[in-house]
């Protein structure tokens, strides 16, 4: 019986956590070529200038440590490095004309 216990404490360690959604708070409006979005985490995400703030989003609060360079892509003045992060995804973003890191701390 203490076996079976053990065995279904440590399946509920080893499952992932849930990404956590947050809703968008407001739109803090357009600066340059970025469009400012506040969400129900405090934290305010910038997406570009064009495009509408997303009505919620998804964070992995697990995914945090070295990423490993996936892909990238011009985004206005600017380049978004894509990282791979125990299995999220991240980005970077740089300068058009700087490269990508092979791997970034996030």
């Amino acid at each position: 019986m203490r076996i079976i216990a053990v065995l279904a404490l440590l399946a509920t360690m080893n499952s992932p956590a849930a990404a956590m959604t947050y809703f968008l708070r407001s739109d803090q409006g357009v600066q340059g070529l970025e469009r400012f979005c506040e969400y129900s985490n405090g934290q305010t995400y910038t997406v570009n200038s064009i495009d509408l703030c997303p009505m919620s989003i998804e964070d992995n609060p697990v995914a945090s440590g070295t990423g490993f360079l996936q892909g990238e892509y011009q985004d206005g003045m600017t380049k978004v490095c894509v990282y791979d992060v125990l299995g999220s995804e991240k980005g970077l973003r740089v300068n058009a004309a700087e490269l990508c890191p092979l791997t970034a701390k996030f």
